[in-house]
């Protein structure tokens, strides 16, 4: 059998050898990314197609699906790395891109469990296979077949994510390291989707609950463990971990609690989800929790109510969010997010040039964003 093309002879090598800026530590980061996923996805999709033509669809709707995004993680990678003293080397783009597959596995599955219609301003991929299912006149139940087919979609880009792993052109022993990280960041993700499911249905859900998801779900695996990641392949060291640690988790919830206030408060427009997703959902996040103790009783009984209502319409929305901001919550969370903001800054202080001022500049893309 032949072959698809392999990750590292058809990306568009210029793009790979540019170093990104501190000035601009997330777009370099990201043209790379963008390059190498161009290259990787559509060789995985012509393998799907060589199994089966009726594969296609299924790796069509993957590759639109992790064409965009803000590439974050990657970004944290890379600059881990640097952080820990290492030059610029186009290996760590590999490892980088194979954290972007998994963030995109957690997003697919993520929107299944909250019954997401829209991601990225184009219908999810349950969404998208279960139109599949009417296009291709297929029989049964069209959105248990989006769903069966979003689980079986997630698992292949988390394949995906290893494969582009294993096919860095890195050190052996290097990607050991890397390796051990990369399967506590997997485990922690894991463990913090659960508890997140969980704590909607947890009748005496408590702020501290809240802010250990945020922490799982979001912070370690968003900021804390690619910066460490980055680091491993490096060869990082105790104090490093340490600083990169304290960033990390400093950042990486700041950026939940971000994520929470945009999901109730945020622009559709801009977001690309629904503002009403999270309240339907019933999430209790740390924001809603707040606006539930401080909220006057008749408020607090109103929101109790709306929350996990799936057929909550906009005016009802609109009503939930007047309550979250009239109970002092949003303000709340806000304070909470510029204190991690400065608790980040100051954990970086003593780290090395250029990684100091790359990581300053992502912690204020993470924290001040509006989607």
């Amino acid at each position: 059998m032949t072959r698809s093309p392999t990750l590292t002879e058809a990306p568009d090598p210029a793009r790979l050898r540019a170093e990104p800026a501190t000035d601009d530590p997330l777009g370099g980061v990201g043209s790379a990314i963008d390059a190498l996923l161009a290259a990787f996805v559509p060789a995985r999709v012509a393998e799907l197609r060589a199994l089966d033509p009726a594969l296609g669809p299924l790796g069509d709707e993957l590759a639109a699906f992790v064409a965009s995004g803000k590439r974050l993680r990657p970004a944290f990678v890379y600059w881990g790395h640097r952080a820990a003293g290492a030059d610029h080397d186009e290996g760590v783009w590999h490892v980088a891109a194979g954290v972007e597959l998994l963030h995109a596995f957690a997003l697919v599955h993520d929107d299944v469990m909250d019954r997401g219609d829209e991601r990225r301003g184009r219908p999810t991929v349950h969404r998208a296979l279960a139109g599949q299912h009417d296009a291709e006149a297929l029989e049964g139940d069209r959105d248990w077949f989006g769903i069966g087919g979003a689980v079986l979609a997630g698992d292949l880009l988390f394949v995906w994510a290893d494969r582009l792993l294993d096919e860095a052109p890195m050190d052996a022993a290097a990607l050991d390291r890397a390796r051990r990280v990369f399967s506590d960041l997997r485990v922690e993700v894991m463990a913090g989707q659960y508890l997140d499911l969980r704590l909607a249905d947890l009748p005496a859900a408590d702020q501290d609950d809240a802010l250990r998801v945020a922490l799982l779900k979001s912070g370690r695996y968003t900021v804390t463990r690619p910066l460490q990641l980055g680091a491993a392949l490096a060869g990082s060291h105790e104090g490093l971990d340490a600083a990169l640690e304290a960033y990390g988790d400093a950042v990486g919830v700041a950026f939940q609690l971000r994520d929470d206030l945009l999901g109730v408060f945020g622009d559709p427009d801009v977001t690309g989800k629904g503002v009403a997703d999270d309240l339907r959902e019933g999430k209790r996040t740390l924001l809603v929790l707040r606006a539930l103790e401080q909220a006057d009783p008749r408020d607090r009984d109103r929101l109790a109510a709306g929350l996990g209502d799936p057929d909550l319409d906009e005016e009802g929305a609109a009503e939930l969010r007047r309550i979250i901001a009239d109970s002092g919550a949003r303000d709340a969370v806000e304070q909470l997010v510029q204190q991690r903001r400065e608790r980040a800054h100051a954990a970086v202080a003593s780290v090395s040039e250029p990684a100091r001022t790359a990581l300053a500049a992502l912690a204020e893309r993470a924290v001040c964003r509006d989607r």
